[in-house]
């Protein structure tokens, strides 16, 4: 299932680069350069570095001559990966080097505390820092506001998407759907795909009850025309055969957030030094059973070797 997200974020913006731009502009307060389109391109800084280097997308604004006036990285981040703080710089560096022009490094995390370790500066030693702008629910609030929502349409969705728990979710959903109106049917039916395919995991058990009734609403707010097959499909088998399973996952996946998050938390507040290795082997962990066994022992260990003993 975190696959899954991941790939359906990078598709977003991959089929809606602007996205990049509006959340630069909107959450991270960079007023991006006059430009004429913005595309998104090539993820890997060819020729410059090693293939693994690859970002998982890449929005370019150009000019009406085609120049490059701004690159803008696009990371989707699940869960801490202390690899990122290395390699996010190589991305921005060899993406500078390439177009000729500045790169911005937006990081868009579905998990707060995530979002919080991500947008922590990079040092590069005495050269300076490099500062992902990070997009999350703290920095992105649930959009209520149907005038908002309309300008807007892509913020609402990401908003919606990140703010799953917010007691006030169903009214996000239902103001997003306004926002949607007023766009073409192929935009519709890409951000319907997202949010629906986020639903399970992203909003829980909180949606069940709305999502199981609201069909009808929906065809009136958007347009009975505008529910292609996928997205019924989608919905009914979603709902009637694998919300279970999908609500399931979710619960698990949010609770070995938890316990990587506290076992991270208590082996900082200790004082100990966690090497990358060590971090990325707690952060990759899914099995609830090892988490909870480590958890017991970060708070009297002495080192964090001791932790996988």
């Amino acid at each position: 299932m975190p696959n899954l997200i991941h790939q359906q974020t990078v598709d977003f913006f991959h089929e809606r680069p602007i996205a990049a731009v509006e959340l630069l502009r909107e959450v991270g307060g960079i007023e991006p350069p006059p430009f004429a389109r913005a595309t998104a391109e090539a993820a890997d800084a060819t020729q410059l570095t090693p293939v693994e280097y690859r970002a998982d997308a890449v929005v370019v604004l150009r000019d009406e001559s085609g120049t490059a006036r701004l690159a803008v990285i696009v990371e989707v981040q699940l869960r801490r990966d202390a690899h990122k703080r290395f390699s996010w710089p190589v991305y921005a560096a060899a993406l500078r080097a390439r177009l000729k022009c500045d790169t911005a490094l937006l990081v868009i995390c579905l998990n707060r505390a995530v979002g919080r370790w991500c947008e922590r500066p990079i040092s590069m030693g005495p050269s300076g820092t490099v500062t992902p702008v990070a997009i999350h629910a703290d920095r992105l609030p649930l959009i209520t506001d149907p005038d908002e929502a309309r300008r807007h349409p892509e913020l609402a969705v990401l908003s919606a998407a990140m703010n799953g728990d917010h007691p006030d979710i169903a009214k996000g959903l239902e103001v997003m759907l306004e926002g949607l109106n007023e766009l073409d049917r192929k935009d519709i039916k890409l951000y319907l795909s997202y949010v629906f395919g986020l639903t399970p995991t992203v909003v829980g058990e909180r949606l069940r009850e709305l999502l199981m009734t609201a069909l009808k609403d929906y065809e009136k707010v958007i347009g009975e025309r505008y529910f292609s097959d996928w997205v019924n499909k989608g919905l009914q088998q979603g709902l009637q055969q694998g919300l279970e399973q999908g609500l399931q996952q979710g619960r698990e996946q949010g609770r070995a957030e938890g316990e990587i998050e506290a076992i991270l938390t208590v082996l900082d507040a200790r004082g100990l030094e966690i090497p990358s290795e060590a971090r990325e082997r707690i952060s990759r962990c899914t099995d609830l059973h090892v988490l909870e066994k480590w958890i017991r022992r970060a708070v009297t260990v002495t080192s964090v070797d001791e932790l996988f003993l």
